[in-house]
């Protein structure tokens, strides 16, 4: 293990945090919604969250190891379809529902509002920065890369190459490990209470919470105060009382 550092170190989430998965997915939900009457009958806004619970039950399902990563695809198409109470497409519909989704979704791909200019700031201060993400090298590494953020951190681990997925312990700590920082002075943001801000008391850093559509400025979990951050510009004040007290 490297030498503990007193350096100020932040780690990110990525899907819904650093990347706009939200704005992707409405993308996505459009272009499909367009080419099948029986989902017209739904606002884009009922579609764009049965789809994101559908994809998140999906995903869980994986992490859990009940399906295969290459099964979710399918699976998120079924319940999204169960979800809305319209007949479940045959694999051939799913296919081609799928092959109309995924450009409009990874054509649309954007960092979050505030993200780039934030991260540029926090390197610019010597910050050292870190992705924690859920999610498979691969897809993750070319999603960072594709909204511009990749080559503005120093380090991302995958619950794929940690072998275990947030809240868990285990990729928080490779994360740290690498760093070699001390606890106190790292912070992790999020836009899951249940991954990021759980996974982050559990191991000991400090957790801030990212939530776009929040009206407030805290929350409490677990009997702990949460600072909660609208948009990423605002990470910029917290980080600068943090160097201020390491002068």
């Amino acid at each position: 293990m490297p030498p503990v550092s007193s350096k100020v170190t932040v780690f990110f989430d990525l899907d819904g945090t650093l990347f706009d998965h939200h704005h992707s997915l409405s993308c996505g939900i459009s272009a499909i919604r367009q080419k099948y009457p029986a989902l017209a009958s739904f606002d884009l806004t009922s579609l764009i969250t049965q789809y994101n619970t559908s994809l998140q039950s999906a995903y869980d399902e994986y992490l859990q190891k009940i399906i295969t990563y290459e099964e979710t695809d399918y699976r998120k198409v079924r319940l999204f379809f169960q979800g809305l109470g319209l007949d479940v497409p045959d694999g051939a519909k799913i296919a081609e529902l799928r092959d109309i989704y995924r450009p409009a979704y990874r054509g649309s791909r954007r960092a979050t509002p505030g993200s780039i200019e934030t991260l540029v700031w926090l390197r610019k201060k010597g910050v050292c920065l870190g992705i924690i993400t859920n999610g498979q090298e691969k897809d993750q590494l070319e999603k960072a890369t594709a909204i511009g953020v990749q080559h503005l951190v120093d380090y991302m681990i995958t619950s794929e190459e940690a072998g275990c997925c947030k809240p868990d312990r285990g990729i928080f700590r490779l994360a740290i490990d690498a760093f070699g920082c001390c606890l106190s002075e790292i912070y992790m943001v999020g836009d899951s209470v249940g991954s990021d801000i759980r996974g982050a008391l559990d191991i000991g850093i400090n957790p801030i919470l990212f939530s776009p559509i929040s009206t407030d400025s805290h929350l409490t979990v677990s009997g702990k105060t949460i600072p909660i951050i609208q948009n990423m510009s605002q990470l910029v004040g917290m980080i600068e009382v943090s160097l201020g007290m390491l002068d």
